[in-house]
């Protein structure tokens, strides 16, 4: 005899659909509010804000926010890193300003360069939206990806960016790179993350 604290299976079932109904609806509303932000460009105009205090000449550059996020197995679970950043690239060298999203605020701490001429290889595949910079021992520099539209889904995807031209901006001069620095360096590239260089 069941006792009438228990749930049948057809009200389990009635609980269910309205917990997915009621998430559904929370997703498609949140969606809603962060697209709207994304398009009054609040994130955006604070990240370009950063790179414009950081990075000298800064009308000389195209500017990005970008992010990387990589999964390793360690001590039998999955770990997942995220990196933010906002950059600047041009033909001779990309800044790279690591960013802080903590707590909603955007803030950053110190900054880098990398010149064309100090990479080594160039790793990704033609008209994708990612890239690797090795040096010329092999040594990762820096690894960023772009979207064309970021919407703050969680506490690792932080913020509300669309940059439609930028990302193809971004892959313009990625594929540039990939041309001018592997050829003159003879490196063929594997297009695989991390694995950069084809073995002979």
């Amino acid at each position: 005899m069941l006792l009438e604290s228990e749930l049948t299976v057809p009200q389990m079932i009635a609980i269910a659909a309205v917990f997915i109904v009621v998430v559904y609806i929370f997703v498609v509303i949140r969606d809603k509010i962060n697209r709207k932000k994304a398009e009054t460009g609040e994130d955006r105009q604070q990240v370009w804000g950063i790179l414009e205090k950081s990075v000298p000449e800064i009308a000389k550059y195209t500017r990005a926010y970008a992010c990387w996020e990589w999964s390793t197995y360690e001590y039998k679970k999955t770990i997942t890193k995220y990196w933010h950043y906002g950059i600047a690239f041009n033909d001779e060298r990309i800044c790279i300003v690591p960013l802080s999203c903590e707590g909603g605020d955007i803030s950053y701490s110190g900054g880098f360069r990398i010149e064309k001429s100090d990479v080594g290889i160039v790793n990704s595949k033609k008209g994708k939206n990612w890239v690797e910079l090795y040096d010329r021992n092999q040594v990762e520099m820096i690894s960023l990806m772009i979207f064309p539209e970021n919407l703050n889904d969680d506490r690792f995807h932080p913020v509300n960016i669309i940059q439609k031209e930028e990302e193809a901006a971004f892959i313009q001069w990625k594929d540039r790179w990939m041309d001018e620095v592997n050829g003159a360096n003879g490196v063929e590239v594997t297009g695989k993350m991390k694995k950069p260089v084809k073995n002979k």
